[in-house]
């Protein structure tokens, strides 16, 4: 707070701070890197550009015919139950401001637990 004081005028115990969003411009593809096991999978998503922050996050195998959502589990940590081994894996990224990004097959069908896969693209 003292710092701010410095620029801003404090109003009953509130410093007013403006700030506004700056895209992010990021070097490389969106990362994916899925721990977990058979039963429980967890993807940490890492490298986002744009908004730079995930909202919503989904997969789909190549066996599958609809999109399965994950779950926010703590932080860019997203969560599933479903059983994704031996599929070639695609992901959609929401951030927030809304904008979708579709990685395409981004984890090949003999992709392993704790590798860290990289799309070719970002927002």
């Amino acid at each position: 707070m003292p710092a701010y004081l410095q620029i801003a005028e404090e109003k009953a115990g509130i410093v007013p701070v403006s700030y506004r969003r700056v895209p992010c411009a990021k070097v490389g593809g969106i990362r994916y890197t899925i721990t977990g096991n058979k039963y429980f999978n967890m993807v940490t998503v890492t490298n986002v550009g744009g908004a730079g922050d995930v909202a919503g996050l989904s997969v789909k195998g190549n066996k599958r015919l609809k999109w399965t959502p994950l779950q926010r589990n703590w932080g860019q940590v997203w969560q599933t139950g479903e059983d994704l081994t031996g599929e070639s894996l695609t992901f959609r990224v929401m951030t927030g401001d809304h904008r979708r990004h579709t990685s395409w097959h981004v984890l090949p069908r003999d992709w392993q637990f704790g590798v860290t896969y990289q799309a070719p693209k970002n927002f």
